[in-house]
């Protein structure tokens, strides 16, 4: 039974933590953060000093109970941390992305409605208001039948800060394709309302190790209607033309990626035709970050799932896992020693 003043927990002091979870929590008059529990005693001390926030753990087995937990930590870390948070009997909260591979994911929601716990994504995209406006416009078809979709987020990164690639080395470490690239991903698979999807092709860029762009093309499915084709870019090296690029038979439903970004209809050759006035969605990161602790928090009162339950980011994750496995695959296959013949 969730408690009338909510106790929550957050796993991981990083700059997602202080930077952009924190400051909507501790202000959230509902709301109670107990304690934070980190690796580096030193930094979860710090960041708790800066918020008021009286216990500091080191080890999950240590913390003591609460409702709610917020899992902010590497991708690799998912599959030892969400069982031990299910485990002591509180509800979850996880940074994107969610898990490693879809049999995590599925594993993970299983584990959590098995017993009766709230598992959700923090997919704060999904409440920007240009996503938001653009999937009220595609559900009703205002624009005719969708050809395909393009959609790109790339950046010059000039350093993490955090040294060693600890976020795009491997696929437990994310890459840039899950790291990055799920928040683009899940940004166009929830404007389509997409049900599934089947991956044609998927490459990148590496290297000493680490993976720094990524691209997927796949057929996206959804209710009621023939497969989109769809190509999505992600790079850390190069800027690229940013937007979710929705192509119509006429024109183009050009979607920003931020908070502040616009809804814009263009001709095909580029010209804008109009411009969406925005009344769903946030208009900033910060009220982006209050709307999913809000939906989440009354998942966890209600047990009716929210906006970003983790089953609705089902499909995200699956095309994540079927891109990286078909990478894999093809590092593999251009590792294997050619045959030889006589």
């Amino acid at each position: 039974m969730i408690t009338p003043v909510i106790r929550v927990g957050i796993i991981g002091a990083g700059v997602v933590t202080s930077g952009s979870h924190l400051p909507v929590l501790v202000n959230m008059p509902e709301v109670r953060v107990d304690w934070i529990c980190d690796r580096s005693l030193q930094t979860a001390n710090a960041v708790a000093g800066a918020y008021g926030i009286a216990r500091v753990f080191g080890d999950v087995a240590d913390c003591a109970d609460v409702d709610v937990v917020l899992v902010a930590t590497p991708l690799g870390s998912r599959r030892a941390l969400v069982p031990q948070v299910l485990a002591r009997g509180w509800h979850a909260f996880c940074e994107k992305p969610f898990a490693v591979t879809l049999a995590d994911h599925n594993g993970f929601v299983a584990d959590a409605r098995a017993k009766g716990l709230q598992i959700g994504v923090a997919q704060v995209r999904r409440y920007a208001k240009p996503t938001a406006s653009a999937r009220t416009l595609i559900r009703y078809g205002f624009l005719g039948p969708i050809q395909r979709v393009l959609a790109a987020d790339g950046f010059r990164m000039r350093g993490t800060g955090r040294g060693d690639g600890w976020h795009m080395n491997d696929r437990a470490g994310g890459g840039v394709l899950a790291e990055f690239g799920s928040h683009l991903i899940d940004q166009v698979l929830y404007i389509l309302e997409a049900t599934a999807s089947s991956v044609r092709d998927s490459t990148q860029r590496v290297h000493l190790g680490l993976e720094l762009a990524s691209s997927v093309v796949a057929d996206v499915s959804r209710a009621g209607g023939p497969a989109i084709p769809c190509s999505i870019d992600v790079s850390v090296l190069e800027d690229l033309c940013n937007g979710v690029f929705i192509e119509f038979a006429d024109t183009v439903l050009r979607v920003g990626l931020g908070f502040d970004g616009s809804l814009t209809l263009l001709s095909k050759q580029g010209e804008t035709v109009a411009e969406f006035s925005m009344s769903e969605g946030a208009g900033s990161a910060v009220e982006a970050f209050y709307l999913e602790w809000k939906d989440f928090l009354s998942q966890c009162r209600t047990g009716v799932p929210s906006a970003v339950d983790a089953a609705t980011v089902t499909a995200t994750t699956a095309l994540i896992d079927a891109a990286s496995a078909m990478r894999d695959a093809m590092r593999a296959a251009s590792k294997a020693p050619m045959e030889q013949t006589l």
